[in-house]
């Protein structure tokens, strides 16, 4: 039926709310006159001085991203505080953000969790995501799994994808309710259908280890071919490895490659690592010692633990980079801060002495570094772990183990900050 734009004007423009609020919308998105949005907030505000929450909603919300008009968060609150009062659960919900980022008043975790909790009580599935959220990390709110999980669910059942993609995460970890596999990935299945790529990639990974589904390679594939295409460096990645294999496609080098430089693009640690690989091992690409130290270095700049105990390996052998001992030490330091247990090995060993490579033994250090070696259960290292304890003191035995745990501490954190 075709929109009867004069019609429509000279009702809003005699004082017909209803036709404010749809002349707004028309000029708003465009339908059956040009996209206008100064016009659109014209009208918006006509029918929001005369109470309309939608237009007052409308309203705020042109305020806040500054749209048709001077962004201006004082008045976005104003307005979307008008229409919160009058139950509109959007605007609840916009208003709670406001709150909760400090946007055009002062910011207040409690009164967002007051008004998200109001909004989602009404149904908003994006206030019920953000509840959820603020459940499960304790912020505004007393941390309580369950209750985070009852609010993801609620929001997930009417489609809220990162509600699905947190509540089968859940249910797949056992958080705030007993491990329930298939639960887990038919949610992810449900987020990746509308295309949400964070699920599109755990989906795969899921048949790609038979976690919660049938195990199936081809099906991985599929899915991380969805997310790849969409740019997601983890899924290009993943997918690069699935051609470096054959697993679930027919192994391509050229493909897989191809798919490496993509995430790589995006400094993806691990793209950078596999391609210093390649190129050191000559898979696909020619054999070329200095540039594979190049991939190596960037991947180990972005804090990848493999890249930079292998550049330190390439430091001490002089391996396409010029050999350097001093770099060596920095970068199995780098590696090993992060819990990468051959790094803290060969630091043991040095610190021991070996080689020479240090002027005068620390052996407490060494011995700290060697138990954390250890901890992998490598029985060359406990070994070597063992035969050093023979050579210290009672006393130098507990500095080396409150050494241990405070670089276990420090290493703990690194790990959390970088992931």
């Amino acid at each position: 039926m075709p929109i009867d734009i004069d019609t429509i004007t000279a009702e809003a423009t005699a004082g017909n709310l209803d036709a404010q609020v749809q002349l707004a919308e028309l000029y708003d998105h465009g339908f059956g006159v040009m996209q206008d949005p100064a016009n659109a907030v014209y009208w918006y505000r006509k029918a929001a001085e005369l109470g309309s929450a939608k237009a007052q909603r409308r309203l705020g919300k042109m305020y806040a991203t500054g749209r048709g008009i001077c962004r201006d968060y004082l008045n976005a609150v104003y307005w979307l505080s008008r229409a919160a009062n009058q139950d509109d659960a959007g605007s609840q919900a916009s208003l709670a953000w406001c709150y909760q980022q400090g946007l055009g008043l002062e910011k207040d975790i409690q009164q967002a969790s007051k008004w998200y909790l109001r909004a989602a009580t009404l149904g908003h599935a994006g206030a019920r995501y953000n509840l959820g959220y603020m459940y499960a990390n304790g912020s505004g709110l007393v941390q309580n799994q369950k209750e985070a999980l009852r609010w993801y669910r609620l929001a997930a059942e009417q489609g809220h994808t990162k509600a699905q993609l947190n509540a089968a995460i859940m249910y797949l970890q056992g958080i705030g309710t007993e491990k329930n596999e298939s639960e887990g990935a038919r949610l992810y299945q449900l987020a990746a259908e509308q295309g949400y790529v964070k699920a599109q990639y755990n989906l795969a990974m899921l048949y790609a280890s038979g976690y919660g589904v049938p195990q199936n390679d081809e099906t991985a594939y599929e899915w991380l071919l969805e997310a790849a295409t969409k740019g997601y460096a983890r899924a290009q990645f993943n997918l690069a490895l699935a051609y470096i294999y054959g697993l679930g496609i027919d192994q391509d080098y050229e493909k897989a490659i191809m798919w490496l430089r993509r995430s790589a693009n995006q400094n993806y640690a691990k793209a950078y690592y596999q391609l210093g690989y390649l190129t050191a091992e000559g898979l696909g690409l020619p054999r070329d010692e200095k540039e594979s130290a190049k991939f190596f270095r960037l991947a180990a700049n972005h804090g990848y633990p493999r890249a930079q105990y292998r550049l330190g390996r390439l430091y001490d052998k002089g391996k396409g980079v010029n050999r350097d001992p001093v770099a060596a030490h920095y970068w199995y330091t780098q590696a090993a801060n992060q819990g990468h247990s051959k790094s803290q090995f060969i630091l043991g060993l040095n610190y021991a002495g070996r080689n020479g490579n240090r002027s005068r033994a620390d052996l407490v250090r060494a011995c700290a570094w060697l138990s954390l070696a250890a901890k992998d259960n490598n029985s060359k290292h406990i070994s070597f772990l063992n035969k050093l304890a023979l050579k210290l003191k009672t006393e130098e035995l507990q500095q080396a183990k409150d050494l241990a745990d405070a670089l276990l501490k420090d290493h703990t954190a690194q790990t959390k900050s970088i992931a």
